[in-house]
């Protein structure tokens, strides 16, 4: 574990060779170092700069979920440290932190005497947790998309972020995440969903442990192969599916029903009650009393009808062929062939669809059936228009 240097040994935020001073920013620029949190410029122990420079600090620090505390200390000749004056400058400062949203936990003030011949200074270090791998990154995202270590804490992710074990990572209304696994597999979590990153292990002979858990929403994977004696887990408050294949979902409901929909391999569901394996082209759920039921045939993927291809003034009605048992269609809009950005998904009774403001440039869609108990079915073929007012 890495530990904040000694206080008589952190000389920090003065300016130095290895730390360009940006005039654009509030410190002048911020790095982590060995412990040292170092700004391009000396921090005086309060006023309005100071006050700027450690909001941009606090902002720098909920973008390192791997910080597990950080030490504020308002170094003071003895004139203005005795007496509790040292103490209670550290603690404002620390509070701006804490009200820029570092949580209280992991801060903390101190007023060590100052170093003699200098002025007053406020120093800043900082813990941080071994090293972790790397669990996951988002490959993908479209609307708000959120990840930390507990719910309290989730800051906003773009493409690119790592992902850690025991992280969170949440989806809003309309949006959707797509994450790389580190053994290759892709997890896909749609709109308002909730998933627990848990253990990935990966081991000799391509085997390899994957765990995850749904709190809420669906999830759409495909698991990369693994060697004998792999285990590709998704569990839910009522379930476990164990990855026997390649490609799925699994859904977990506020009512307390788990979903599984295998559209290839073959995925053993477990559940209190019983357990059974469910191949591609088939779906069953996990009750809340723990039953399973027997394995459904999933509602086959429709027919595009139209457009499926050209340019248009304006957003195109979409149309495509009914499917029989389909009680709804789910409508997915992207700007990417494999919905991974700019998605945007609609609900449609009939077989078709007035799509809303797409805004101008290629769109591609696709269209799934899903059933009176909310099986979804297999994807449509996937085509695209272009709007050109």
């Amino acid at each position: 574990m890495k530990r904040a240097a000694p206080w008589m040994m952190v000389w920090v935020l003065q300016a130095t060779p290895a730390l360009a001073v940006d005039a654009g920013e509030p410190c002048g620029g911020v790095r982590f170092e060995s412990g040292r949190i170092e700004t391009g410029r000396p921090l005086a122990p309060k006023g309005p700069e100071t006050e700027a420079c450690l909001k941009h600090v606090a902002e720098a620090l909920k973008a390192r979920p791997a910080i597990r505390s950080v030490t504020l200390a308002a170094r003071l000749p003895d004139a203005e440290r005795l007496d509790g004056q040292g103490l209670a400058v550290a603690k404002a400062a620390a509070e701006v932190l804490v009200a820029a949203g570092v949580p209280r936990t992991r801060v903390s003030a101190v007023a060590p005497p100052a170093v003699p011949g200098e002025p007053g200074q406020l120093q800043l270090a900082y813990v941080e947790r071994p090293a972790q791998p790397v669990v996951a990154r988002l490959r993908a995202a479209s609307g708000d998309v959120s990840a930390g270590t507990v719910p309290a804490e989730l800051r906003p992710r773009t493409t690119g972020d790592a992902l850690y074990a025991g992280e969170l990572l949440l989806t809003g209304k309309g949006a959707r995440a797509e994450l790389a696994l580190a053994d290759g597999s892709t997890v896909r979590l749609m709109e308002d969903g909730m998933l627990r990153l848990g253990a990935l292990e990966l081991m000799a002979n391509l085997r390899r442990k994957v765990q995850l858990e749904l709190l809420r929403g669906t999830v759409e994977t495909v698991a990369a192969p693994g060697g004998e004696g792999s285990i590709f887990e998704v569990r839910t408050r009522g379930a476990v599916a164990g990855v026997r294949g390649t490609q799925f979902r699994v859904s977990a409901q506020e009512d307390g029903i788990s979903r599984l929909e295998t559209l290839e391999g073959r995925v053993g569901l477990i559940a209190k009650k019983g357990d059974l394996d469910v191949v591609g082209g088939y779906g069953s759920r996990a009750m809340p009393d723990g039953a399973t039921e027997p394995p459904r045939p999933l509602l086959v993927a429709p027919t595009m009808v139209d457009p499926r291809d050209g340019t248009f003034p304006v957003a195109p009605k979409l149309t495509w062929a009914a499917v029989s048992g389909a009680r709804r269609y789910r409508v997915e809009v992207a700007r990417t062939a494999d919905f991974g950005a700019g998605v945007r998904t609609y609900d449609a009774r009939g077989a078709e669809l007035e799509v809303p403001d797409l805004g101008e440039g290629k769109w591609f869609w696709r269209v799934l059936a899903v059933d009176a108990d909310g099986f979804i079915g297999f994807p449509s073929k996937i085509f695209a228009f272009d709007v050109r007012p």
